[in-house]
Formats: C-alpha cells, structure tokens, sequence
C-alpha cells in the first residue's frame, strides 16, 4: 500500500512540473509553509499629506480564499495625478510578472482614464473607463520592481464619490508553474477640491520683504481713522467735499499696503509719479505628482481720490512673459477729466482662475500713476494677496495668451491716462495754496 502511495505522489509531482497550473489561492503557500514567492507592499509615492492633492492606501482583504490586495487612491477631478511607485513587487529571485485588467466597474466608470506599468514597462491602460490595453509584455523581476500608477478623473464624476474599480490580476511564474494574485484599484475624488497656497501676504509682518517697491508704498498699521483736507486744487474749482475721514481698516488682520503720498497735510508730490508694488510667484508645472494645471489670483484694493481718469489712475494687473491681464487698466471712478468729487470705491475684491501659467513665473502689480501737478489727491490700499493652485475642474478659466489678454508690446504705456495722458491733458490753473506745475 506504501509503494503505491508513493508511486501516485511521484506520478502527481511529475504532472506538476511539466503543466502550466493556474493558481489563485495564494493561502496554499502558506500551508505548505513555504514564504509566499511574491508580496505587494505598499509603494512610498502615496500622497504628501503637506499638501494635500492626492492620497493612497494599499490594505489586504481575504474574498473566498483568495488574498485581495487593494490599492485606494483619491484624486482631483480634471487634473492628471502620478504615483510612482504605489506598490513595490517583491520576488524570492527571479521571476517574469505581468499584469492583466480584468473588468472596469463603477457608477462613474466612464469618467475613469488610467496607466499602470512595471518597472516602466506598460501593463494595462483604461481611457473612458474602457480597456485599450489588457495586459503588456512580462517583465523579468529580480527582487524587487515598482509599479506606477497615472490616473485621471472627468468633470463628469461628482465630488466625495468612488469613481470605479479596475480589477486585475498579478501573473508570475513560480518553480515552472505560473500563479496570479489579485489586485483592485479604486479609484475616489475628493470631497472637497484640494488648494496649495503658492503665495499669500496679508502684510501682518509689517514689511514689504520681498516685494519690488516704489517710494511711496508702506505697510500700516491702520486701526485708526484720519481727517484728510485737500488744499491744492485748480481755481475755481474746489474738491467736494474738501475734507474727509477716511475710515479704512484692513480686510483681515490689523496691516494693510498704502500705495502714494504718506503726508496727507502736504500736496502730492511732483512731477509725474508711477508708485507700485510688485511681486513675482514661481508657478511649478507639478506638485506632489499632480499637475498644476489652474492658479487662482485673489487680492482686494481700495481706491481714494479727489481726482479723475484723465489724470490719476491705477492699474491693477498680472503678467506672464509677454502677456499681461488687466483686472483694472487707467481706472479711476471720476470718469475722463471730472475731477474735483472725492470717491472711495470701498474695498473690492478681485479673483480670476488662470490657466497657462504652469511651469512659468506670473507678476502680480498694483500701480498708482500720479499726474505731475499736485492737485487733487490719490491713494490705494491692497490687502490679502493669494496665489493659490487650484485642484478641481474650471469651466472658464482665463487662459494667458487667449483673447483680452493685450500683450506688452501693444498695450497702451504705462503713465498714459483714459481720456488724457500726461501730454494731452487739459491746463489746470494753479491755485494759489499749492506748490508745483499746473495741468497746463
């Protein structure tokens, strides 16, 4: 009875070696306490929580004998994410390992584009939640090998959702049989679209560092209001009123950015002034792995003046190498040469999503242009400026080399008014409290 036992067991290991056997239930290693001859572990490219813009988790489930491992990742939508690698294949020596897709499921299947590789070699690829590619080539793994994972999400899966599952199996050959782990990739958006701040200043340091500057561009402290009277103006023609409180407090905070002449007592200053503050912001092309595809510029500027477009303005823009975007160009509420009034336009806030801007350096600049008398006082106020990168889908972003964005070389100069530049400006007669040139 021995003797046939045993010839049955030589029979059975014989077939076993010549057959190629197909095996799933990966728990059998572990019966016959041999170490499992390939192991997924989790990758080290799995989401900077310092930013924010993407996240993985790589856990095991056992499902009817067989050992599931799932890879999780959560992602914005419209923007294209890398993570490389998410799981290292580790092998006992030598063995060829390829993957093969298996099915895409999923409420949101269809938003779903995505590429998996092996140690660079592709594997399997899904566009529109549909497999173009099934598998790739095998690839001879010795030790160990990183699997990289590239994935997009459409506008059309809703925020906080499981997007779709992509079911695939592990193939790799194991002492002349082949065997097959599975593997589930899950994909999920963010319930909320994930920001990173590229550049903030609310001016609570108290200093302009960093930023390029004028003379007449201060940090203040303005937690107090001021009585302004405007005593240079052109005879006959008095500010209304000609005296005002301004009452300015900062947006946030208690400091805010002062642009033109400090000593309200005194006449503007002359000739002709172009004060400014201006700042430049590297805009990388990837953060974390995701693509940096929109830039949301927000600041908020407060505008006060006795005088009008034809002579003292400001202007508020942003520029990329050759093209520049106006928010406000030679603006000032005291249309053409209708100076005299006194207007505070308040606090407005500007916030405008730019695409085209990854990979480059943009120039934030706030501009006040003074005309060359001392009449009729100007000052602006910039407060909470925000370049953030912004992770989520956009209908209809401003793009910088699109239609209303002028470049420099045909805009109008810089110190040329609305209605009347500095040379074409009617006369002003001097008054005779005022020091300096008149409008004329």
């Amino acid at each position: 009875m021995k003797r046939v036992t045993l010839l049955l067991l030589s029979i059975l290991l014989a077939s076993a070696a010549l057959a190629a056997v197909t095996i799933t239930n990966v728990s059998e290693w572990h019966v016959r306490a041999v170490p499992p001859p390939l192991k997924k572990l989790a990758g080290t490219d799995l989401g900077n929580p310092a930013y924010g813009v993407k996240k993985a988790v790589v856990y095991s489930s056992v499902e009817s004998g067989l050992n599931v491992t799932y890879v999780e990742v959560t992602v914005p939508r419209c923007h294209r994410a890398v993570f490389d690698p998410i799981l290292y294949i580790s092998v006992s020596g030598t063995a060829p390992v390829r993957l093969e897709a298996a099915s895409v499921t999923g409420a949101y299947a269809s938003q779903l584009s995505a590429n998996m590789s092996v140690s660079g070699s592709m594997q399997v690829r899904v566009a529109g939640g549909t497999i173009v590619q099934r598998t790739g080539p095998p690839v001879a793994v010795s030790g160990s090998a990183g699997v990289r994972l590239e994935v997009l999400v459409g506008s059309g899966a809703p925020l906080g959702v499981e997007v779709a599952r992509v079911e695939t199996w592990l193939y790799f050959n194991y002492s002349g049989a082949q065997a097959r782990q599975k593997v589930v990739w899950v994909v999920k958006t963010f319930p909320t679209p994930p920001r990173v701040v590229l550049f903030y200043d609310g001016f609570e340091s108290g200093t302009l560092a960093g930023w390029s500057r004028t003379t007449y561009t201060y940090v203040e402290q303005k937690n107090y209001d001021v009585n302004v009277t405007e005593t240079c103006y052109a005879e006959g023609q008095p500010p209304t009123p000609q005296t005002i409180t301004d009452t300015t407090r900062p947006v946030a905070g208690s400091w805010l950015a002062w642009i033109g002449f400090r000593n309200q007592v005194s006449c503007e200053p002359v000739p002709a002034r172009d004060d400014y503050l201006r700042r430049s912001v590297g805009v990388p092309a990837s953060i974390d792995g995701v693509e940096v595809k929109y830039v949301n510029v927000t600041f908020w500027w407060r505008f006060l003046t006795w005088d009008s477009a034809g002579f003292d303005y400001i202007n508020l823009y942003l520029t990329r190498g050759a093209t520049t975007y106006y928010w406000k160009r030679n603006y000032n509420p005291n249309p053409d040469i209708s100076y005299g009034p006194f207007k505070d336009t308040g606090w407005q806030r500007n916030s405008t999503i730019f695409t085209g801007a990854a990979g480059s350096t943009v120039t934030l600049t706030f501009l006040l242009h003074t005309f060359r008398d001392a009449y009729y006082r100007s000052w602006l106020y910039i407060d909470e400026v925000y370049v953030v990168a912004h992770f989520d889908c956009v209908s209809s972003p401003v793009t910088l080399s699109a239609a209303g964005v002028q470049p420099l070389s045909v805009a109008q100069p810089l110190g040329a008014g609305s209605g009347a530049d500095a040379g074409s400006s009617p006369a002003r007669s001097e008054c005779v409290e005022c020091s300096g040139g008149g409008r004329g």
